[in-house]
Protein backbone atom coordinates (compact mmCIF):
# COMPACT_ATOMS: atom_id res chain seq x y z
CA UNK A 1 0.00 0.00 0.00
CA UNK A 2 2.97 2.39 0.70
CA UNK A 3 4.16 1.92 -2.88
CA UNK A 4 0.75 2.91 -4.22
CA UNK A 5 0.70 5.99 -2.03
CA UNK A 6 4.18 7.23 -3.07
CA UNK A 7 3.41 6.81 -6.76
CA UNK A 8 0.11 8.64 -6.36
CA UNK A 9 1.67 11.72 -4.68
CA UNK A 10 4.77 11.80 -6.91
CA UNK A 11 3.00 13.68 -9.65
CA UNK A 12 1.56 12.99 -13.10
CA UNK A 13 4.83 11.47 -14.34
CA UNK A 14 4.36 8.39 -12.13
CA UNK A 15 0.61 8.09 -12.49
CA UNK A 16 0.96 5.57 -15.34
CA UNK A 17 3.03 3.30 -13.10
CA UNK A 18 0.34 3.61 -10.42
CA UNK A 19 -2.44 2.64 -12.84
CA UNK A 20 -0.33 -0.25 -14.18
CA UNK A 21 0.17 -1.64 -10.67
CA UNK A 22 -3.58 -1.41 -9.99
CA UNK A 23 -4.31 -3.44 -13.14
CA UNK A 24 -1.70 -6.07 -12.30
CA UNK A 25 -3.04 -6.42 -8.75
CA UNK A 26 -6.59 -6.84 -10.05
CA UNK A 27 -5.53 -9.58 -12.46
CA UNK A 28 -3.68 -11.44 -9.71
CA UNK A 29 -6.74 -11.28 -7.44
CA UNK A 30 -8.89 -12.66 -10.23
CA UNK A 31 -6.49 -15.56 -10.75
CA UNK A 32 -6.34 -16.48 -7.06
CA UNK A 33 -10.00 -15.91 -6.10
CA UNK A 34 -12.37 -16.00 -9.06
CA UNK A 35 -10.78 -18.89 -10.99
CA UNK A 36 -10.71 -21.33 -8.02
CA UNK A 37 -14.32 -20.37 -7.24
CA UNK A 38 -15.34 -21.04 -10.84
CA UNK A 39 -13.63 -24.44 -10.79
CA UNK A 40 -15.43 -25.25 -7.55
CA UNK A 41 -18.78 -24.44 -9.17
CA UNK A 42 -17.92 -26.56 -12.19
CA UNK A 43 -16.98 -29.49 -9.94
CA UNK A 44 -20.27 -29.11 -8.06
CA UNK A 45 -22.21 -29.19 -11.30
CA UNK A 46 -20.32 -32.32 -12.34
CA UNK A 47 -21.32 -34.06 -9.12
CA UNK A 48 -24.94 -32.93 -9.02
CA UNK A 49 -25.94 -32.74 -12.68
CA UNK A 50 -25.63 -36.35 -13.83
CA UNK A 51 -28.91 -36.81 -15.65
CA UNK A 52 -30.22 -36.32 -19.18
CA UNK A 53 -33.39 -36.58 -21.26
CA UNK A 54 -33.51 -38.49 -24.53
CA UNK A 55 -36.18 -39.43 -27.06
CA UNK A 56 -37.15 -42.95 -28.09
CA UNK A 57 -37.28 -43.22 -31.88
CA UNK A 58 -38.75 -46.69 -32.35
CA UNK A 59 -40.99 -49.02 -30.40
CA UNK A 60 -38.24 -51.62 -29.75
CA UNK A 61 -35.97 -49.11 -28.06
CA UNK A 62 -38.94 -47.75 -26.13
CA UNK A 63 -39.85 -51.21 -24.85
CA UNK A 64 -36.25 -51.84 -23.82
CA UNK A 65 -36.08 -48.53 -21.93
CA UNK A 66 -39.47 -49.16 -20.38
CA UNK A 67 -38.47 -52.66 -19.25
CA UNK A 68 -35.80 -51.11 -17.06
CA UNK A 69 -38.56 -49.68 -14.92
CA UNK A 70 -40.21 -53.02 -14.28
CA UNK A 71 -37.15 -55.29 -14.17
CA UNK A 72 -36.69 -56.92 -10.77
CA UNK A 73 -32.94 -56.24 -10.79
CA UNK A 74 -33.67 -52.52 -11.08
CA UNK A 75 -35.95 -52.67 -8.06
CA UNK A 76 -33.37 -54.43 -5.94
CA UNK A 77 -32.06 -52.22 -3.18
CA UNK A 78 -28.93 -50.21 -3.68
CA UNK A 79 -27.95 -50.80 -0.05
CA UNK A 80 -29.47 -53.59 2.05
CA UNK A 81 -32.85 -55.28 1.82
CA UNK A 82 -35.85 -52.98 1.52
CA UNK A 83 -38.62 -52.91 4.11
CA UNK A 84 -42.00 -53.72 2.55
CA UNK A 85 -44.29 -53.78 5.57
CA UNK A 86 -45.10 -50.21 6.49
CA UNK A 87 -47.83 -48.24 8.27
CA UNK A 88 -47.88 -44.50 7.65
CA UNK A 89 -50.01 -42.40 10.00
CA UNK A 90 -51.48 -39.83 7.61
CA UNK A 91 -51.86 -36.64 9.64
CA UNK A 92 -54.20 -33.92 8.38
CA UNK A 93 -52.63 -30.98 6.50
CA UNK A 94 -49.00 -31.96 7.13
CA UNK A 95 -47.74 -32.82 3.62
CA UNK A 96 -49.03 -36.34 4.24
CA UNK A 97 -50.58 -36.65 0.77
CA UNK A 98 -47.12 -36.40 -0.77
CA UNK A 99 -45.82 -39.18 1.50
CA UNK A 100 -48.91 -41.26 0.70
CA UNK A 101 -48.18 -40.89 -3.02
CA UNK A 102 -44.64 -42.20 -2.48
CA UNK A 103 -45.90 -45.24 -0.55
CA UNK A 104 -48.71 -45.97 -3.00
CA UNK A 105 -46.27 -45.95 -5.90
CA UNK A 106 -43.82 -48.17 -4.00
CA UNK A 107 -46.53 -50.73 -3.28
CA UNK A 108 -48.02 -50.57 -6.76
CA UNK A 109 -44.71 -51.36 -8.46
CA UNK A 110 -44.15 -54.35 -6.17
CA UNK A 111 -47.75 -55.62 -6.27
CA UNK A 112 -48.14 -55.28 -2.49
CA UNK A 113 -51.50 -55.21 -0.69
CA UNK A 114 -52.88 -52.14 1.05
CA UNK A 115 -55.37 -51.64 3.84
CA UNK A 116 -57.98 -49.62 1.93
CA UNK A 117 -61.05 -47.59 2.97
CA UNK A 118 -64.44 -49.21 2.53
CA UNK A 119 -66.74 -46.20 2.85
CA UNK A 120 -64.74 -43.25 1.52
CA UNK A 121 -62.55 -42.57 -1.51
CA UNK A 122 -59.42 -42.04 0.60
CA UNK A 123 -60.42 -41.95 4.29
CA UNK A 124 -60.58 -45.11 6.40
CA UNK A 125 -61.97 -43.21 9.36
CA UNK A 126 -62.02 -39.71 10.80
CA UNK A 127 -62.93 -40.73 14.36
CA UNK A 128 -61.85 -44.33 14.97
CA UNK A 129 -59.05 -46.77 14.25
CA UNK A 130 -59.03 -49.71 11.84
CA UNK A 131 -61.85 -52.19 12.18
CA UNK A 132 -63.66 -54.73 10.06
CA UNK A 133 -66.32 -52.19 9.03
CA UNK A 134 -64.11 -49.42 7.63
CA UNK A 135 -61.67 -51.41 5.49
CA UNK A 136 -62.09 -53.64 2.43
CA UNK A 137 -61.25 -57.21 3.31
CA UNK A 138 -62.12 -60.84 2.82
CA UNK A 139 -61.25 -64.04 4.65
CA UNK A 140 -58.08 -64.64 2.61
CA UNK A 141 -56.82 -61.04 2.53
CA UNK A 142 -53.36 -60.17 3.86
CA UNK A 143 -51.93 -56.68 3.98
CA UNK A 144 -48.49 -55.09 3.63
CA UNK A 145 -49.05 -51.34 3.68
CA UNK A 146 -51.26 -48.64 5.21
CA UNK A 147 -51.26 -44.97 4.22
CA UNK A 148 -54.87 -43.65 4.28
CA UNK A 149 -56.32 -41.43 7.02
CA UNK A 150 -57.22 -43.31 10.22
CA UNK A 151 -56.80 -42.79 13.98
CA UNK A 152 -53.72 -44.50 15.38
CA UNK A 153 -54.17 -47.42 17.73
CA UNK A 154 -51.27 -49.83 17.97
CA UNK A 155 -53.41 -52.80 18.95
CA UNK A 156 -55.71 -52.38 15.95
CA UNK A 157 -52.84 -51.64 13.54
CA UNK A 158 -50.96 -54.80 14.54
CA UNK A 159 -54.16 -56.83 14.27
CA UNK A 160 -54.29 -56.28 10.50
CA UNK A 161 -50.62 -55.80 9.59
CA UNK A 162 -47.61 -58.18 9.81
CA UNK A 163 -45.61 -58.33 13.05
CA UNK A 164 -42.54 -56.78 11.44
CA UNK A 165 -44.45 -53.71 10.20
CA UNK A 166 -42.56 -50.43 10.60
CA UNK A 167 -44.60 -47.44 11.85
CA UNK A 168 -43.92 -43.92 10.61
CA UNK A 169 -45.82 -40.64 10.99
CA UNK A 170 -45.51 -36.95 10.22
CA UNK A 171 -46.02 -33.67 12.09
CA UNK A 172 -46.05 -30.01 11.14
CA UNK A 173 -45.46 -26.77 13.01
CA UNK A 174 -48.81 -26.54 14.87
CA UNK A 175 -49.83 -23.01 13.96
CA UNK A 176 -49.10 -23.52 10.25
CA UNK A 177 -50.98 -26.81 10.35
CA UNK A 178 -53.92 -25.07 12.02
CA UNK A 179 -54.05 -22.20 9.50
CA UNK A 180 -53.83 -24.63 6.59
CA UNK A 181 -56.71 -26.66 8.05
CA UNK A 182 -58.92 -23.59 8.55
CA UNK A 183 -58.60 -22.47 4.94
CA UNK A 184 -58.63 -25.92 3.38
CA UNK A 185 -61.66 -27.27 5.21
CA UNK A 186 -63.58 -23.99 5.10
CA UNK A 187 -63.18 -23.24 1.40
CA UNK A 188 -62.42 -26.63 -0.16
CA UNK A 189 -64.81 -28.85 1.79
CA UNK A 190 -67.10 -26.33 3.47
CA UNK A 191 -67.03 -28.13 6.84
CA UNK A 192 -70.09 -26.71 8.70
CA UNK A 193 -68.42 -25.25 11.79
CA UNK A 194 -65.72 -23.60 9.67
CA UNK A 195 -68.20 -22.42 7.03
CA UNK A 196 -69.86 -20.29 9.73
CA UNK A 197 -66.65 -18.29 10.21
CA UNK A 198 -66.45 -14.85 8.54
CA UNK A 199 -64.67 -14.94 5.21
CA UNK A 200 -62.33 -12.14 6.22
CA UNK A 201 -59.65 -13.39 8.59
CA UNK A 202 -61.38 -16.58 9.79
CA UNK A 203 -58.29 -17.56 11.82
CA UNK A 204 -58.67 -14.52 14.04
CA UNK A 205 -62.38 -15.13 14.74
CA UNK A 206 -61.92 -18.83 15.49
CA UNK A 207 -59.12 -18.18 17.98
CA UNK A 208 -60.97 -15.31 19.64
CA UNK A 209 -64.11 -17.41 20.22
CA UNK A 210 -63.19 -21.10 19.94
CA UNK A 211 -66.10 -22.27 22.09
CA UNK A 212 -68.51 -20.57 19.73
CA UNK A 213 -67.28 -22.48 16.70
CA UNK A 214 -65.35 -25.61 17.69
CA UNK A 215 -67.30 -28.93 17.76
CA UNK A 216 -67.84 -30.52 21.17
CA UNK A 217 -66.54 -33.91 20.01
CA UNK A 218 -62.76 -33.88 19.52
CA UNK A 219 -62.83 -36.12 16.43
CA UNK A 220 -65.18 -33.71 14.66
CA UNK A 221 -62.65 -30.89 14.79
CA UNK A 222 -59.98 -30.34 12.16
CA UNK A 223 -58.51 -27.37 13.99
CA UNK A 224 -58.02 -28.23 17.67
CA UNK A 225 -55.13 -30.54 18.57
CA UNK A 226 -55.84 -32.42 15.34
CA UNK A 227 -52.38 -33.94 15.07
CA UNK A 228 -52.67 -35.31 18.61
CA UNK A 229 -56.08 -36.74 17.76
CA UNK A 230 -54.64 -38.47 14.68
CA UNK A 231 -51.85 -39.94 16.84
CA UNK A 232 -54.50 -41.42 19.13
CA UNK A 233 -53.51 -39.55 22.30
CA UNK A 234 -56.04 -39.92 25.14
CA UNK A 235 -58.81 -37.35 25.35
CA UNK A 236 -57.87 -36.29 28.89
CA UNK A 237 -54.56 -34.98 27.58
CA UNK A 238 -56.36 -32.55 25.29
CA UNK A 239 -57.46 -30.56 28.34
CA UNK A 240 -54.23 -30.39 30.33
CA UNK A 241 -51.08 -28.27 30.17
CA UNK A 242 -49.18 -30.49 32.60
CA UNK A 243 -46.19 -31.73 30.64
CA UNK A 244 -45.46 -34.37 33.28
CA UNK A 245 -48.73 -36.09 32.35
CA UNK A 246 -48.13 -35.71 28.62
CA UNK A 247 -44.51 -36.86 28.38
CA UNK A 248 -45.06 -40.60 29.14
CA UNK A 249 -47.50 -40.88 26.23
CA UNK A 250 -45.09 -39.15 23.87
CA UNK A 251 -42.30 -41.48 24.96
CA UNK A 252 -44.56 -44.45 24.32
CA UNK A 253 -45.29 -43.19 20.80
CA UNK A 254 -41.56 -42.75 20.23
CA UNK A 255 -40.98 -46.38 21.13
CA UNK A 256 -43.64 -47.48 18.61
CA UNK A 257 -42.73 -45.23 15.67
CA UNK A 258 -39.45 -45.81 13.85
CA UNK A 259 -39.61 -42.30 12.41
CA UNK A 260 -41.83 -39.24 12.60
CA UNK A 261 -41.18 -36.97 9.64
CA UNK A 262 -41.11 -33.17 10.02
CA UNK A 263 -42.94 -31.20 7.36
CA UNK A 264 -40.66 -28.15 7.70
CA UNK A 265 -37.67 -30.38 6.93
CA UNK A 266 -39.41 -32.50 4.35
CA UNK A 267 -36.51 -33.48 2.10
CA UNK A 268 -34.33 -34.29 5.11
CA UNK A 269 -37.21 -36.42 6.39
CA UNK A 270 -37.56 -38.24 3.08
CA UNK A 271 -33.87 -39.08 2.89
CA UNK A 272 -33.90 -40.26 6.51
CA UNK A 273 -36.95 -42.39 5.66
CA UNK A 274 -35.21 -43.81 2.59
CA UNK A 275 -32.22 -44.82 4.65
CA UNK A 276 -34.24 -46.38 7.45
CA UNK A 277 -36.37 -48.39 5.01
CA UNK A 278 -33.44 -49.24 2.69
CA UNK A 279 -35.40 -47.95 -0.28
CA UNK A 280 -33.92 -46.75 -3.55
CA UNK A 281 -33.66 -42.99 -4.14
CA UNK A 282 -35.93 -43.49 -7.15
CA UNK A 283 -38.63 -44.84 -4.80
CA UNK A 284 -38.86 -41.58 -2.84
CA UNK A 285 -38.88 -39.09 -5.72
CA UNK A 286 -42.09 -37.10 -5.62
CA UNK A 287 -44.17 -34.35 -7.18
CA UNK A 288 -45.64 -32.00 -4.57
CA UNK A 289 -49.31 -32.53 -3.69
CA UNK A 290 -51.87 -29.95 -2.47
CA UNK A 291 -49.50 -26.94 -2.46
CA UNK A 292 -50.40 -23.81 -0.48
CA UNK A 293 -52.47 -21.38 -2.56
CA UNK A 294 -53.30 -18.65 -0.04
CA UNK A 295 -51.44 -16.16 2.12
CA UNK A 296 -53.45 -15.57 5.34
CA UNK A 297 -53.10 -12.51 7.54
CA UNK A 298 -51.81 -13.50 10.97
CA UNK A 299 -50.22 -11.73 13.92
CA UNK A 300 -48.35 -12.48 17.14
CA UNK A 301 -51.57 -12.48 19.17
CA UNK A 302 -53.05 -15.20 16.95
CA UNK A 303 -50.00 -17.38 17.52
CA UNK A 304 -50.17 -16.86 21.28
CA UNK A 305 -53.86 -17.77 21.38
CA UNK A 306 -53.25 -20.87 19.34
CA UNK A 307 -50.67 -22.16 21.83
CA UNK A 308 -53.45 -22.12 24.43
CA UNK A 309 -55.95 -23.52 21.94
CA UNK A 310 -53.83 -26.56 20.93
CA UNK A 311 -51.23 -26.99 23.66
CA UNK A 312 -50.94 -30.74 23.16
CA UNK A 313 -50.05 -30.36 19.47
CA UNK A 314 -47.11 -28.13 20.45
CA UNK A 315 -45.89 -30.74 22.91
CA UNK A 316 -46.20 -33.44 20.24
CA UNK A 317 -44.39 -31.40 17.59
CA UNK A 318 -41.55 -30.16 19.80
CA UNK A 319 -40.95 -33.65 21.19
CA UNK A 320 -40.63 -35.29 17.77
CA UNK A 321 -38.65 -32.37 16.37
CA UNK A 322 -35.95 -33.07 18.97
CA UNK A 323 -36.09 -36.80 18.23
CA UNK A 324 -35.80 -36.09 14.51
CA UNK A 325 -32.62 -34.03 14.80
CA UNK A 326 -31.11 -36.63 17.09
CA UNK A 327 -31.64 -39.22 14.34
CA UNK A 328 -30.14 -36.87 11.74
CA UNK A 329 -27.02 -36.36 13.86
CA UNK A 330 -26.57 -40.13 13.93
CA UNK A 331 -26.30 -40.25 10.14
CA UNK A 332 -23.01 -40.24 8.29
CA UNK A 333 -21.25 -37.19 6.93
CA UNK A 334 -22.81 -37.76 3.50
CA UNK A 335 -26.38 -37.25 4.75
CA UNK A 336 -26.62 -33.55 3.90
CA UNK A 337 -24.83 -34.19 0.59
CA UNK A 338 -27.53 -36.71 -0.28
CA UNK A 339 -30.27 -34.25 0.70
CA UNK A 340 -28.74 -31.54 -1.52
CA UNK A 341 -28.41 -33.98 -4.42
CA UNK A 342 -31.96 -35.26 -3.90
CA UNK A 343 -33.38 -31.70 -4.08
CA UNK A 344 -31.64 -31.11 -7.41
CA UNK A 345 -32.70 -34.46 -8.86
CA UNK A 346 -36.28 -34.24 -7.58
CA UNK A 347 -36.75 -30.76 -9.01
CA UNK A 348 -35.47 -31.90 -12.40
CA UNK A 349 -37.79 -34.93 -12.35
CA UNK A 350 -40.79 -32.78 -11.39
CA UNK A 351 -40.07 -30.38 -14.25
CA UNK A 352 -39.76 -33.34 -16.63
CA UNK A 353 -43.04 -34.91 -15.48
CA UNK A 354 -44.94 -31.61 -15.61
CA UNK A 355 -43.70 -31.04 -19.14
CA UNK A 356 -44.74 -34.57 -20.09
CA UNK A 357 -48.22 -33.86 -18.74
CA UNK A 358 -48.54 -30.54 -20.58
CA UNK A 359 -47.20 -31.75 -23.92
CA UNK A 360 -48.43 -35.16 -25.20
CA UNK A 361 -45.79 -35.02 -27.95
CA UNK A 362 -43.15 -35.75 -25.30
CA UNK A 363 -44.62 -39.14 -24.35
CA UNK A 364 -41.69 -41.00 -25.94
CA UNK A 365 -39.00 -39.28 -23.88
CA UNK A 366 -37.06 -40.80 -20.99
CA UNK A 367 -35.35 -39.05 -18.09
CA UNK A 368 -32.17 -40.87 -17.15
CA UNK A 369 -29.83 -40.37 -14.18
CA UNK A 370 -26.54 -42.24 -14.17
CA UNK A 371 -25.52 -44.36 -11.20
CA UNK A 372 -23.57 -42.58 -8.48
CA UNK A 373 -22.82 -42.92 -4.77
CA UNK A 374 -26.51 -42.34 -3.91
CA UNK A 375 -28.36 -44.58 -6.38
CA UNK A 376 -28.05 -47.08 -9.25
CA UNK A 377 -29.13 -46.05 -12.76
CA UNK A 378 -32.53 -44.33 -12.77
CA UNK A 379 -34.86 -44.16 -15.78
CA UNK A 380 -38.19 -42.33 -15.68
CA UNK A 381 -40.73 -42.25 -18.50
CA UNK A 382 -44.31 -41.11 -19.04
CA UNK A 383 -45.81 -44.11 -17.21
CA UNK A 384 -43.88 -43.41 -14.03
CA UNK A 385 -44.67 -39.69 -14.28
CA UNK A 386 -48.37 -40.56 -14.38
CA UNK A 387 -48.01 -42.54 -11.16
CA UNK A 388 -46.10 -39.71 -9.49
CA UNK A 389 -48.69 -37.07 -10.44
CA UNK A 390 -51.78 -39.21 -9.80
CA UNK A 391 -53.96 -37.75 -7.06
CA UNK A 392 -54.63 -39.70 -3.89
CA UNK A 393 -58.25 -40.63 -4.62
CA UNK A 394 -57.50 -41.93 -8.11
CA UNK A 395 -54.49 -43.89 -6.88
CA UNK A 396 -56.54 -45.41 -4.05
CA UNK A 397 -59.17 -46.51 -6.58
CA UNK A 398 -56.44 -47.94 -8.79
CA UNK A 399 -55.22 -50.03 -5.86
CA UNK A 400 -58.77 -51.10 -4.94
CA UNK A 401 -59.54 -52.35 -8.41
CA UNK A 402 -56.36 -54.40 -8.61
CA UNK A 403 -56.70 -55.94 -5.13
CA UNK A 404 -60.45 -56.43 -5.39
CA UNK A 405 -61.43 -56.72 -9.10
CA UNK A 406 -65.08 -57.26 -8.18
CA UNK A 407 -65.27 -53.62 -7.05
CA UNK A 408 -64.35 -52.25 -10.44
CA UNK A 409 -67.34 -50.25 -11.85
Amino acid sequence: MAIYYRLFISGPRFRRCWIFLIIVTTVVLLLFIVVPWTNKCQNTQTIIRDWSIFSIDNSTEYQQAHSVLSDSSFRRQFRGEEIRHLAFLKVHKAASSTVTSIIQRFGWERNLNFLLPARSPNLISQNESINVNNIISDKDATFDLLCNHVIYDKEQFTKYLPKDTVFIGIVREPFDQFVSSVYYYKYRWSVPYLARLPSINPVKYLLESPNQYEPKKRHDSYTRNRMSVDFGLPEELLHTTDKRKILPYLQELNSEFKLVLIKEYFDESIILLRRMLNWNLRDVLYVSKNPLKYVPKINVRDRHRHKQHSFLDYCLYNFFLRVFWKKVRQQGEDFHMEVAYFRQLRSAVEDFCNEEKRNPAFKRRVFEAEANEFHPDIAINKDLCELMTLNEVDFTNKLKWRQFPNLRP
